[in-house]
């Protein structure tokens, strides 16, 4: 894991996200989805900031990595549509519940490879924000969050997001 912004700028090189961007767009989508899930997930953690359940250090990774792909992909204009239904199109996500009850079967030997895979129903799934407003939304909250950005002590809130900072 990287420790510093100076770790992720030496191991994702210009030339390396570049290529990446114009031979294999699919990468590049899966590491931000990557990134922007375990972001998700630590802001949502109710221990985070916890260095052992929810470590800080992950979040500010999950940050500066995308701080450092992201201008990359604003850099070329070919990839406008690809960046409007990335990162603006609808999103459906499994429920909560469903992930909860969901059991599957990664090799099952009772089942013949001509038979068909088990399908899950499509009730298991709920539209959610597109992905840049969700990011958007968790990074001003990272801003504004106690124990991470703004000291513990000086929040007499209940929530750990507090805007007011005088």
């Amino acid at each position: 894991m990287p420790e510093t912004t100076d770790d992720v700028f030496t191991l994702f090189s210009p030339a390396d996200i570049r290529r990446t961007r114009d031979s294999a767009i699919e990468n590049v989508e899966t590491l931000i989805l990557a990134l922007t899930s375990r972001l998700f997930v630590l802001r949502h953690h109710p221990s985070f900031p916890d260095p052992d359940l929810a470590p800080e250090r992950e979040a500010l990774n999950c940050v500066r990595v995308l701080t450092r792909l992201l201008p990359y992909i604003y850099e070329t204009d070919a990839l406008g549509p690809w960046e409007d239904k990335f990162f603006w199109g609808m999103r459906r996500k499994r429920t909560r519940s469903a992930s909860l009850n969901r059991t599957e079967v990664l090799f099952d030997e009772s089942r013949g490879p001509d038979q068909e895979p088990i399908q899950s129903p499509t009730t298991d799934y709920e539209t959610v924000k597109p992905l840049a407003e969700e990011l958007v939304d968790t990074l001003i909250e990272l801003l504004f969050f106690a124990g991470f950005t703004v000291p513990a002590a000086s929040i007499p809130s209940k929530t750990k997001v507090t805007y007011a900072i005088w």
